[in-house]
């Protein structure tokens, strides 16, 4: 870590502890738009006021998370009706489970020991099944049930969007909305902490001007984040850029985050990105204190995948060919609504059957350096990813902290 992120970290630090006044003790109602960046749709110009989380007194939280998708079904209670629909369900690394401890001065993990033994053992089912389908050889079938994605994940509120491909500079596609940002370009961190560098070193070496973007101030700011993501033209992906802004006070004063925008989560991004997956248990105490590991919800999953890293090895042992092989997995995903995990009553988003979110044009997010063996026969060595440290109130900027 450099010399001027290690200062802006310091920064950010002091700033969040002017804002610890404000926090909310009760889930709200409300509901933070989620915007995935890797769609023509939302991809594009954003000019930003970020959020700081409570947990890492930071913005940026990244990582890598593992996800397998589930048949579900929901009963509406008033009339007894069952839907059946997908879900991603999210498997997400130890390091994204983190609390403010007691005294609120720093974060430590929320598992208990049995919720970090389920967690561990889910990882390790994961890789065992995506290494049994020989996922990474065949992306084009196994990505539409089991995938790893690279996340950035940050709230805030966004004064205005252009969309990509849209001419007219003076007339956004949006204004005035707050969100939860999940991007999964990597370039994007690069771009925060190379326009960091810049902005510092024109600033004479000083951090002064990190206060004026990087704050939870919802009114009266002084600068602003803006940042572009959009395909790139000459590989397959995404690429990302990053400004940031500041001595606007006279521009922006005439802006303002919705106080129940940020009652209603804004501060934990990882809460907002687990969105229903999360626990409930500790929704009357504040945000960045909750513990959101669902044990039920990883539970079932973790019984799910067994059943079909079952099915996958019995077909393999019957000398089946791969398609042969996918159509039983997909037969056990699509099995009796006695075999299918149960959603949660009432929850908003599960209203109506989920749309799987658009797939990203990255190139291949399950490539690394793992060594996968092919699918016939040879199912030795089990893939295994890193870990980001959330210890590190720095998980953006520290290359060690994210596995990419």
């Amino acid at each position: 870590m450099s010399i001027v992120v290690e200062d802006f970290m310091s920064k950010l630090k002091k700033q969040t502890g002017k804002n610890q006044s404000v926090r909310n003790f009760t889930r709200q109602t409300r509901k933070i738009e989620k915007l995935s960046l890797n769609n023509p749709n939302t991809l594009g110009r954003y000019q930003v006021f970020p959020i700081l989380s409570s947990v890492v007194d930071f913005p940026f939280i990244s990582g890598k998370v593992k996800q397998i998708k589930v048949p579900r079904t929901m009963k509406d209670q008033a009339t007894g009706e069952e839907t059946q629909y997908e879900a991603w369900i999210h498997i997400p690394t130890h390091g994204f489970y983190q609390m403010k401890d007691m005294s609120g001065r720093g974060a430590v993990s929320s598992l208990t020991a049995e919720e970090d033994q389920l967690l561990t053992n889910l990882h390790t089912l994961w890789d065992e099944l995506f290494n049994e389908l020989d996922a990474k050889n065949h992306f084009s079938e196994c990505n539409k049930f089991i995938r790893l994605k690279n996340y950035t994940l940050f709230s805030g509120y966004c004064l205005n969007f252009w969309k990509a491909g849209d001419t007219d500079n003076r007339v956004p596609t949006r204004q005035n909305f707050s969100a939860l940002f999940m991007i999964t370009t990597t370039s994007f961190m690069d771009a925060i902490n190379g326009n960091i560098e810049d902005r510092s070193l024109m600033e004479g070496g000083s951090n002064d001007w990190i206060e004026k973007v990087y704050t939870n101030d919802l009114k009266g700011r002084d600068g602003f984040l803006l940042f572009s993501i959009n395909k790139n033209s000459t590989s397959p992906g995404f690429i990302a850029s990053a400004q940031h802004e500041y001595g606007r006070a006279n521009v922006l004063s005439q802006y303002e985050i919705p106080k129940e925008d940020f009652e209603a989560g804004m501060e934990d991004p990882f809460e907002l990105f687990l969105g229903w997956q999360a626990s409930s248990q500790d929704a009357d105490k504040p945000i960045g204190q909750r513990r959101l590991f669902n044990k039920k919800l990883m539970q079932e999953t973790l019984e799910y995948m067994s059943n079909m890293l079952a099915s996958v090895r019995a077909s393999k042992a019957a000398g089946k060919s791969f398609e042969d092989t996918i159509e039983e997995t997909r037969k056990i995903m699509f099995g009796s609504p006695a075999d299918r995990l149960s959603a949660p009553a009432g929850t908003p988003q599960e209203a109506k059957p989920s749309q799987p979110a658009p797939q990203a044009t990255q190139i291949d997010p399950l490539s690394g350096t793992q060594d996968f063996s092919g699918f016939n026969g040879n199912t030795q060595g089990t893939p295994s990813f890193a870990t980001p440290d959330f210890s590190n109130p720095n998980p953006g900027f520290n290359p060690g902290d994210a596995p990419f």
